[in-house]
């Protein structure tokens, strides 16, 4: 059984997809934006913050915030 807040699912377009994969493969590109790329990449394919934040030896805080900052919030 799952405990904690059932998380959106998020989902990305193909060109979104092939953006992020760049930007998590471009050595030239600053660390930080190439980890939120790799966050998001992951995150896509539905896998927990805090798996997400082990596997990249990151805050499970910067995790979720990167997260919650990419799905898009859609006003009624």
């Amino acid at each position: 059984m799952k405990t904690g807040r059932p998380q959106i699912q998020l989902l990305l377009s193909e060109q979104e997809r092939v953006q992020l994969q760049s930007f998590a493969r471009n050595r030239s590109l600053p660390a930080a934006l190439s980890a939120r790329a790799r966050i998001v990449l992951i995150s896509a394919v539905g896998e927990p913050n805090n798996a997400i934040a082990e596997r990249l030896a990151l805050n499970k805080a910067t995790v979720g915030k990167w997260r919650t900052r990419f799905i898009p919030t859609y006003s009624s």
